[in-house]
């Protein structure tokens, strides 16, 4: 198994240098009514005079993600009410209480505010994109304001991100995604002998590789971040209480996460509860499993096998669907940064998953600030490429190449997929700053053997079947850049775990030496010693 890094950036086709702005999420409506979200239509939108036309994205539909600081204060809640007032909305009294009674943070934080219509409004849709268009609009008749009130021109879409396995989000099919959309890979494993890139159960006769005491290692395990689908009790891994286990949890941080759910009144929308995988079906009636059910522990079984020296602390901030609300996202990263402020170890963040955004850069430049802050206190950022077979910005990953003015940060990395016999995988996406490639199709992990959904064998006969896609048993084959991105994280982590036994190193210079000697050497995980 090779690692590769690309020393010149990759060019962009002629004919789509930044990926259609029309190519993006294509959720089935199950989903975005799940999580109270829609798709924003750039034909569909209004444009004042010299407002440029967005691109699509997928968001809470009425639900807008503002720092904690002015939700906190009346006169800025006063500004913004007024400001949304034009279009027939505001605040959510609700969500306004909310940010009042948390305890101010350390850092800027983003917390959801629900939108509600204004007294005397008649016959108004709350929509979070008009009612930004709103807020910026008075901010430009208004620039003076920023003085005094910092933070407003910060406010944002509450942007949902999605996991980057090709099994679908929410569906059988992959809402977009090539390897199963418009290419000749449509059956289900089991089905025909041509091979697909779904979920495929396998036997693995192996157990999981040995792991050294913390006496043999003779210093910190390294500590690798995964923000998905949450943990699920496996064979290989001990349970999440053991004090030296592999694959812990923060229920704390969990905490923070689940809090974070936009404060409806009543309303039911999908919420993350508890940091375990809870493999909720998409359809209880149906019975089948969910698109991103096992996620998680697939990334947690790829960093098994490659550095089981370090540990992995997983947060749940992936619904089982694939979904990933923006806010979640802000409150693990907010957590992550506490952890390191309070003296706690993190090393490596793996995140497989990512959005696209409706203004790019800009629309995600908290996000990106956000992730700075954890670089400059030494953690490297590993982000999945996505797999939308475009060169269209995905974020996280389109911002890893990106220059950031100050002192040098912990280095972020962008992740595309290879094939087994290395050339690229059909569905991965390519852009500039995606400059690694790493095995990404048909790896094969850990997963729940717990769950198990309704399909049947293709064929059965009595006593003797076909393969289950839908019975997966202990282990699995999977595509996606989501597999890729955390075995190039693992490769970091097993390179990082040589430097355990030192001390006084800036945390900072270690990361960029250690991904430094990755690009110079052409990176083999784990090394094979013939027998």
């Amino acid at each position: 198994m090779t690692i590769d890094y690309i020393p010149e950036a990759p060019k962009a086709g002629p004919s789509e240098k930044f990926g259609p702005s029309w190519q993006g999420f294509t959720l089935p409506r199950e989903i975005l009514d799940r999580h109270g979200a829609k798709v924003l239509d750039p034909w569909a939108v209004g444009l004042d005079d010299g407002e440029t036309r967005p691109d699509s994205t997928v968001y809470r539909a009425d639900v807008l993600l503002v720092p904690a600081h002015l939700l906190a204060n009346r006169d800025d809640t006063d500004w913004i009410n007024s400001a949304l007032g034009t279009v027939g909305l505001k605040l959510s009294e609700e969500s306004v209480e909310r940010a009042r009674d948390r305890e101010p943070a350390r850092e800027i934080a983003w917390l959801p505010a629900v939108l509600t219509v204004a007294e005397g409004a008649v016959d108004v849709k709350a929509d979070a994109w008009p009612a930004l268009r709103a807020v910026r609009r008075a901010l430009r008749e208004e620039p003076d304001i920023l003085t005094d009130r910092e933070g407003l021109e910060k406010i944002s879409l509450d942007h949902l991100f999605v996991g980057s396995a090709t099994s679908g989000i929410g569906s059988l099919d992959l809402g977009g995604e090539p390897a199963t959309s418009g290419h000749a890979v449509t059956d289900e494993p089991g089905g025909t002998s041509r091979p697909g890139y779904g979920r495929t159960p396998v036997t693995v006769v192996a157990g999981p590789p040995r792991r050294r005491t913390p006496e043999e290692l003779g210093g910190p395990r390294i500590t690798v971040v995964t923000l998905d689908t949450g943990v699920a009790a496996h064979p290989w891994f001990r349970p999440v209480t053991d004090p030296d286990a592999f694959l812990t949890v923060d229920p704390d941080g969990q905490q923070l996460i689940e809090d974070t759910h936009p404060a409806y009144q009543g309303r039911d929308i999908a919420r993350l509860v508890g940091y375990e995988d809870l493999g909720h079906l998409p359809n209880p009636l149906v019975g089948t499993l969910n698109s991103h059910t096992g996620h998680g522990l697939m990334l947690a079984g790829l960093i098994a096998q490659i550095a089981p020296d370090a540990r992995v602390l997983m947060y749940k901030v992936m619904h089982s669907d694939g979904v990933v609300p923006g806010e979640a996202l802000h409150a693990a990263l907010d957590r992550l940064l506490a952890l390191l402020d309070d003296g706690q170890a993190v090393d490596v963040l793996c995140c497989s998953f990512g959005g696209f955004a409706e203004t790019g850069d800009a629309a995600m430049q908290a996000l990106f600030d956000k992730v700075n802050q954890l670089r400059a206190r030494g953690v490297v950022v590993v982000n999945a490429a996505g797999n939308y077979a475009t060169t269209r910005p995905f974020y996280l990953a389109a911002l890893s190449d990106t220059a950031v003015p100050g002192p040098p940060l912990a280095p972020m990395l962008g992740v595309a997929a290879k094939n087994p016999d290395g050339t690229i995988a059909i569905f991965s996406n390519e852009h500039p700053a995606v400059r690694w490639r790493a095995p990404g199709a048909m790896v094969v992990s850990t997963f729940p053997p717990q769950f198990r959904g309704a399909q049947n064998a293709t064929l059965s006969t009595g006593e003797r079947a076909s393969l289950d896609c839908d019975a997966m048993g202990t282990h699995c084959a999977w595509s996606g850049t989501s597999f890729a991105a955390p075995i190039v994280a693992a490769a970091i982590a097993a390179e990082l775990t040589k430097t355990v036994r030192q001390v006084g190193v800036d945390r900072v210079e270690r990361a960029r030496t250690v991904v430094e000697t990755m690009i110079n050497d052409k990176v083999s995980r784990p090394e094979v010693v013939p027998i």
